[in-house]
């Protein structure tokens, strides 16, 4: 799901959950998924479709307030 996609959408609330990861290629980085009504997953990704990861969960966190998510699971 591109940011943009994902901003419009959240600004609908169609948002029912969303997740922050460990990046299995690096246990270093953090990568956001968000959840749908009908619990389909998205891997947020920026405008030129590369995946939005961070090592800074605090970074990825603003992301969130940004597409209008209020609440977050953080899997460790």
């Amino acid at each position: 799901m591109k940011l943009s996609d994902a901003i419009i959408k959240g600004a609908q609330k169609h948002w029912v959950n969303a997740h922050i990861r460990k990046n299995p290629s690096d246990l270093k980085q953090w990568f956001i998924m968000l959840v749908d009504a009908q619990q389909q997953s998205f891997i947020l990704v920026d405008d030129t479709d590369a995946p939005m990861v961070s090592e800074d969960l605090n970074a990825l966190s603003d992301v969130m307030r940004q597409i209008g998510v209020r609440e977050f699971t953080v899997f460790l």
